[in-house]
């Protein structure tokens, strides 16, 4: 965990930059609220024991819709106000593979609370032009057109510190990933990144992976952590996930920014889950550990923090017997937090 301590050592100086990977375990289906997801309740737990002067802490990176869904999450499509055609689109290979299609004369708004905000946006040739808006200032043209370039941004600072609305209106066809909301902390304290994507595969990130490494350069993360595995589990076998999966991880480890890696092992799904699996579970429990120990990287398991049958485990939403409930998330905060306090194994 180097860089990532080192990183949250030098925050007063520069941004300690985590970015997390994964399936609906880590973008928190089961959640009631975005904030109740151990993602959020992490980040602001890292900021309370490593406070930065001037930066409370914005929001971070936040997609242009969640992949979450009800009746649990039902916080997926955050915008405030949407006119015109749009679509949830799962090809962009962004941060998390969820951007928003936008047909030409439709517009999104979304709300947030900091001093200010970058828009994320696909480059590629043909794409349309967009304005965007924050509060009621005057529209600012951006064209999207040009080579293929995933993670491009546009970047809006010197906002008064507070709640702001920022209106994304299409001319032309136009995919927006999402928004990193500052709340003073554009070049200091620590950051997440939400990478994740419910009912992701390691097959999901690597499906166009030049263009999700491109947009991971751009978040040039200290930390990155991993929960994949148990969707792959369907379709492959663990001898044909484990090359797949430790690839992926040494592309993360390979990024410029060298950034730490924590592997975070799943629990193990509910009885009517694991008879869809290729293989009985034992075969893959072993797989995310064995990724860790041959790239170099940190594991955490938190099977333990979820004892006994699924469907009887505290902690596990009772309306699909799979996904952590807000006591659930809660557990997994500290389990994560202990493993980056102490050092994972």
């Amino acid at each position: 965990m180097a860089t990532w301590n080192a990183a949250v050592e030098d925050r007063a100086h520069a941004p300690a930059r985590w970015v997390a990977v994964g399936d609906s375990l880590s973008e928190g289906q089961g959640a009631s609220t975005c904030s109740d997801r151990w993602l959020d309740l992490t980040l602001a737990a890292l900021r309370e024991a490593h406070p930065t002067e001037g930066a409370a802490g914005g929001a971070g990176y936040l997609p242009a819709e969640f992949a979450v869904y009800g009746p649990d999450s039902t916080w997926g499509d955050w915008a405030s106000a949407t006119t015109g055609s749009t679509s949830f689109d799962d090809s962009v290979p962004d941060l998390g593979y969820r951007a928003v299609r936008m047909l030409p004369g439709s517009s999104r708004t979304y709300t947030f609370t900091g001093t200010g905000v970058d828009i994320w946006w696909t480059r590629y040739p043909g794409s349309g032009s967009f304005t965007y808006r924050v509060d009621s200032s005057s529209p600012v043209q951006v064209d999207t057109d040009g080579a293929a370039s995933t993670g491009t941004m546009t970047k809006v600072d010197g906002l008064t510190a507070g709640k702001h609305t920022v209106t994304v209106s299409a001319l032309g066809t136009v995919d927006l990933e999402g928004f990193t909301v500052y709340d003073g902390d554009r070049d200091r304290g620590v950051t997440l990144l939400d990478a994740t994507h419910s009912g992701a595969t390691v097959g999901l990130f690597t499906k166009d992976e030049a263009g999700f490494l491109g947009a991971m350069r751009r978040a040039a993360p200290d930390l990155v952590t991993i929960t994949l595995g148990g969707n792959d589990a369907k379709s492959l076998t663990a001898d044909q996930l484990l090359p797949d999966y430790e690839r992926f991880v040494r592309a993360l480890r390979r990024l410029p920014s060298k950034p730490s890696v924590l592997v975070i092992g799943e629990f193990a799904p509910g009885p009517s889950m694991q008879a869809q699996l290729r293989e009985p579970w034992s075969a893959y429990r072993d797989v995310a550990k064995r990724v860790a120990a041959a790239t170099g990287s940190a594991y955490v398991s938190i099977a333990d923090a979820f004892p006994g049958d699924l469907a009887s485990r505290p902690g596990i939403s009772p309306t699909d017997d799979l996904h952590p409930d807000d006591r659930g998330q809660r557990t997994i905060s500290r389990a994560v937090l202990r493993a980056l306090r102490d050092g994972a194994q």
